[in-house]
């Protein structure tokens, strides 16, 4: 009687693990990011980046040009990492034992879709802020792009190995912050006016490489509880 219950009680589980969803292995990073893409609401999108020019705008008059898309552009991508990233990873775990796709492989996906938002972003803002104080739009976007990358790339990496993550919106925006003080109050803006275009350059491309392998690396985990 024993081993009968025993072999209907595999049996069962057998089935219930057939009827269950599998991962992909090696999902297509277009699969991951059209889905994240369905979970991003596209008002906020629309109201960041609306909150975002008169912001840009006002900024101006009180610190330069470059200051000021240094300072604004990386502010979208911190609430949407906060919203979709960092305030969501308890149900992004939770779904993972049900889910098509492992933890690392969603987070990607919605880091990537966020990156590219923020693009859209700081290229906005450098189009607006070159038009109407005459800076060179070119340094304006570089100036931009170069800390929005790397804050994507330190947002991306704790959200993949740290576990308690409690507090670390709160010290991403305490960063961001300090970086708003610090080039408010002391002369940075001189240090960007006077770097030249092609270290801005070397800059970015370095942190472009570092995203890429940072995204490539995380893609590979296969879970962040079989991780931890």
């Amino acid at each position: 009687m024993n081993d009968r219950m025993e072999r209907e009680i595999n049996r069962t589980i057998d089935l219930l693990q057939a009827s269950m969803p599998r991962r992909r292995p090696g999902t297509a990073l277009s699969v991951l990011i059209k889905t994240a893409k369905d979970e991003i609401d596209p008002r906020l999108l629309l109201a960041l980046f609306l909150i975002s020019v008169p912001a840009g705008l006002g900024f101006t008059k009180l610190t330069s040009p470059m200051i000021t898309v240094f300072c604004i552009s990386p502010l979208p991508m911190l609430i949407l990492f906060h919203r979709y990233v960092l305030h969501s990873n308890p149900a992004m775990r939770e779904l993972e034992e049900t889910f098509p796709f492992s933890y690392s492989e969603m987070l990607v996906g919605r880091a990537v879709l966020i990156s590219a938002y923020m693009v859209f972003v700081f290229l906005a803002l450098a189009v607006l802020l070159s038009n109407f104080t005459g800076e060179n739009f070119v340094r304006l976007a570089l100036c931009g792009a170069i800390p929005n990358t790397y804050l994507c790339i330190a947002l991306l990496v704790l959200s993949a190995f740290i576990r308690d993550q409690d507090g670390l919106s709160l010290a991403a925006v305490v960063v961001w912050a300090g970086i708003i003080y610090c080039a408010s109050a002391l002369p940075f803006d001189r240090f960007l006016l006077i770097l030249p275009t092609w270290a801005y350059v070397t800059i970015l491309i370095a942190g472009v490489v570092l995203y890429g392998l940072c995204v490539r690396k995380i893609r590979k985990r296969r879970g962040y509880c079989e991780n931890n």
